[in-house]
């Protein structure tokens, strides 16, 4: 076999003549995107980069139409008539016409690719590497099939006529009318979204392009068939519909998660168990279609969930529709030890949400009922959360034979991955740094739009998911992608990724350095969860929209009743924080108290005792900014600043002396003012609050806690009234509930969780001091809520038969133990301190031992009096 490089260098001469303009212009555009990316250019930045995104497309066309041009300069009519190099072997016409589109395409690109990464600052390897490696995989895919009607079609004409027949194929089924006939043979569109696992159905479609590429070329140039030639270009095209629409029967979402489980899953079941599922809502959110039902939770639960056609029309007729949400409840941790904050840090393995699908059981059915899931799930684009809502449909005539059967039962399956983490630190110094999995990353703050621009760049391999984050703020987190890349490692040898993150507000941590995580697929795991009821429970308990019940759960009726006056207070710029004084005019020459709440909380914690207080102190609070009514601006969370806001309000309040009283993280502004500011207060109460909170976390007490079941959901009929939530507390073991006005202010009634914004708590964690007690130079008073038992520390909820919570729990009641060293260190250290230790309190101690709390601050004001007559 001898190859005839006189041959072929002639015809790629011969080309180049004859296709010069469109040569050059190809060529011109792929060197333009590196000119653009190189030159500064002044105006619009956001034009600049658009235009020079934009022509990798222009590149991309005029490259294949180039391809196109090249290969029907030489039909397979003409090979026994070019009077230049004819008779001339076929692999030598084809070597041609790949070293051609080599040197008119690949080089360009590869050239223009290498300046714009050496003008971006990479080195001469690292720019070579990532200009040879494929930017867009996908992109490569049409390629063969580009290649194949070139070679089949002797103009371009034919070609784009060719190309429009393909492209009428594959627009089949946007046809209302051939839905149905598709429906038939298992293809529902829309239904089917293999997200991060949908690299598989590539695969047939790159294998069906080159080998029907060569195949045509064989028959039609070689073997001049024209018939098998056509007919293996409609086979090709039938793989590429079938792949792209793959029928059920054919590729599924059991397929395909079971290839996964393959790939990933080895002997080891353990991390099964560290996975746990449970429904956040004691009832589902409902709603029925049509005019049956008007509420507000109606109209929002059809406006989120989304059904094409049939289905639709099922919903309008009375269908069922409900949200269900599951939070998986992951026990899996990582430690980074951090450079930055010089303290250990966990890092919670993810969970990405792949499938899940919905089954009704009762004995009045002969057979389980399926459901159909809305696609338009909550977090559909946010599968990494550790919570999944979905919504689904019951068909009207099964609703209300689900609903008189009392053995009904929902079960919901879940296919999930579970990702390992990898972290690491880059500096926001604009350098850039290598990294094992990420590549060469720089990270650089932008101060014009208060951000941090996050940049790796990686050939071949890559992880599954990449994110960047603010060091522990948990909730800045920015992921790369809006679900884990399952894509073979083999496949990715041949790709480059360009991962560009923005993290905002970095002014509310330090942020000298940030987190990058590398994430790893460790196992695909299968779980279930079932729920007694047709909507969660029995339905005396979750009604159906229309019964009387569920309207008057919709009338709830909620107050803050506590006598005091709101105001708002500027203690910075662009900052203001909410203020709640319970002063009456008849203390006015009382000592004043001032409050001050813990994390999470807004100063409505106090609108039961403050009243009390009232009735012989001057007694005004204010909720810290980033919760409730107070700004939430993106900076100022470090303790000197929020102390300073304390300051800020008593100055604008004209309160002099006050005793301040913190609960819980309130003791680290207690401890700093007490310590820097000592002449502004007479005293300080710290409410189960005095705690050196700098100290190493115990990762035990973290993966104790992990064991023990999360609490019990609320009710929607507890959360018709304080009165009715009486019951939830009650339900829950808890004496009383906290008070109205903080439910109100912290809480979602429907539910029960936290509205506070826990990027900005997490930002107030990040800002703490270690306190300095030697220097506390006022009276202080510690009151500490400790556990006299493990039995008061076994919930009620709690199986209290189970060795592993009876376990669990002891070793935490160890743990509560060691608080007594803490309170050794408060008591020794502060030169005038007096402790009062409440056993089997809780953390919220002024509402579990009132009367003992306020006792204590009177007694506590009298000393500080009886010393200040003296």
């Amino acid at each position: 076999m001898n190859i005839h490089l006189r041959a072929i260098s002639a015809i790629v001469k011969k080309d180049v003549l004859e296709l010069l303009p469109l040569v050059i212009i190809t060529i011109v555009a792929f060197l333009l995107q590196s000119i653009i990316a190189v030159t500064n250019y002044e105006g619009d930045a956001d034009f600049w980069a658009t235009l020079q995104a934009n022509f990798y497309w222009i590149g991309y066309f005029l490259g294949t139409l180039l391809m196109v041009s090249v290969l029907q300069q030489d039909p397979a009519a003409s090979l026994n008539h070019d009077w230049l190099t004819r008779p001339i072997a076929r692999r030598d016409w084809l070597l041609a016409k790949l070293l051609f589109l080599m040197l008119t395409i690949c080089i360009p690109v590869v050239l223009s690719r290498f300046l714009i990464n050496l003008s971006s600052g990479y080195d001469f390897g690292l720019s070579m590497s990532y200009a040879l490696g494929i930017e867009k995989l996908p992109g490569v895919l049409p390629i063969p099939l580009f290649f194949a009607i070139a070679l089949l079609t002797p103009s371009l004409r034919k070609a784009i006529f060719l190309v429009m027949l393909v492209l009428f194929v594959f627009l089949i089924p946007a046809w209302s009318a051939t839905r149905p006939l598709l429906e038939k043979i298992g293809i529902n569109l829309g239904s089917a979204e293999f997200t991060g696992m949908g690299w598989v159905q590539s695969m047939p479609m790159l294998a069906a392009g080159i080998s029907g590429s060569l195949l045509i070329y064989w028959f039609f140039y070689c073997r001049r068939d024209v018939r098998r030639a056509y007919f293996v270009f409609c086979a090709s095209i039938a793989i590429f519909f079938f792949t792209v629409f793959p029928p059920s029967s054919l590729y599924n979402w059991n397929k395909a998660i079971a290839l996964h489980e393959f790939m990933y899953n080895g002997k080891d079941e353990s991390l099964e168990d560290a996975l746990v599922l449970k429904f956040t809502q004691a009832c589902f959110p409902a709603a029925i279609g049509g005019n049956n039902a008007n509420s507000g939770q109606n109209d929002l639960v059809l406006a989120q969930a989304f059904w094409f056609d049939k289905l639709r029309n099922m919903s309008d007729a009375g269908g069922l529709t409900f949200a269900t949400t599951v939070r998986a409840r992951n026990s899996l941790v990582s430690w980074h030890q951090s450079i930055t904050r010089n303290s250990e840090l966990p890092i919670d393995w993810r969970i990405d949400h792949l499938y899940s699908k919905a089954r009704y059981s009762a004995d009045s059915l002969n057979e389980d009922v399926i459901l159909r899931r809305s696609p338009t799930a909550v977090n559909r684009y946010a599968p990494m959360d550790s919570t999944q809502t979905d919504y689904w449909l019951i068909p009207p005539e099964l609703v209300n034979v689900l609903a008189n059967d009392s053995s009904t039962r929902l079960t919901i399956e879940y296919d999930m991955a579970i990702l390992s983490p990898k972290p690491y630190e880059l500096k926001t110094d604009g350098n850039r740094y290598d990294f094992p999995e990420l590549g060469s990353c720089k990270a650089e703050i932008d101060e014009n739009a208060n951000s941090i621009e996050v940049e790796c760049v990686k050939a071949g391999t890559r992880p599954e998911l990449m994110s960047a984050q603010l060091i522990g703020l948990d909730d800045s987190r920015v992921d790369s992608a809006n679900w884990s890349n399952f894509t073979a490692d083999w496949l990715e040898v041949f790709g480059r990724t360009q991962s560009k993150l923005t993290l905002e507000s970095p002014d509310l941590v330090d942020s000298t350095s940030v987190m990058l995580i590398a994430y790893n697929v460790e196992r695909i795991v299968h779980k279930e969860i079932t729920s007694e009821g047709m909507l969660g429970e029995s339905l005396d308990i979750c009604s159906l929209p229309g019964d009387e019940q569920f309207a008057a759960i919709e009338r709830s009726n909620w107050s803050d009743k506590s006598p005091h006056e709101v105001s708002s207070v500027a203690v910075d710029r662009g900052v203001r924080v909410e203020v709640l004084d319970w002063r009456n005019g008849e203390t006015k020459d009382a000592p004043n108290i001032f409050l001050l709440p813990g994390l999470g909380a807004t100063v409505h914690s106090f609108d039961e005792v403050a009243p009390k207080l009232a009735e012989k102190y001057n007694v005004v609070g204010m909720t810290r900014r980033g919760a409730g009514a107070s700004s939430t601006p993106d900076h100022g969370y470090d303790i000197a600043r929020l102390s300073q806001d304390v300051l800020e309000v008593l100055d604008t309040l004209e309160i002099e002396s006050p005793i301040l009283v913190g609960m819980s993280i309130a003791g680290e502004e207690l401890s700093y003012l007490g310590a820097n500011f000592p002449d502004r207060f007479s005293g300080l109460v710290y409410l189960d609050a005095a705690y050196d909170r700098t100290l190493p976390a115990n990762k035990k007490y973290r993966d104790l806690n992990l064991l023990l079941p999360g609490s019990l959901p609320m009710r929607p009929q507890e959360g018709t009234s304080y009165q009715a939530m009486q019951q939830y507390a009650e339900r829950r073991g808890r004496p009383r509930n906290i008070p109205e006005g903080e439910i109100i202010a912290s809480y979602d009634l429907t539910s029960g969780q936290i509205k506070h914004n826990s990027l900005y708590l997490d930002a107030v964690m990040m800002g703490l001091q270690a306190p300095d007690y030697k220097n506390i130079a006022v009276p202080a008073l510690g009151v500490y809520a400790l556990a006299g038992s493990p039995e008061f520390m076994m919930e009620s909820w709690y199986d209290e038969n189970d060795p592993v919570i009876q376990q669990a729990v002891q070793e935490l009641y160890q743990i509560e133990r060691g608080k007594v060293a803490a309170i050794e260190l408060f008591d020794t250290e502060i030169p005038d301190s007096e402790v009062l230790i409440l056993e089997d309190g809780y953390h919220w101690v002024f509402l579990s031992h009132e009367q003992e709390v306020l006792t204590a601050i009177d007694e506590f004001i009298k000393q500080l009096t009886d010393q200040t007559l003296q």
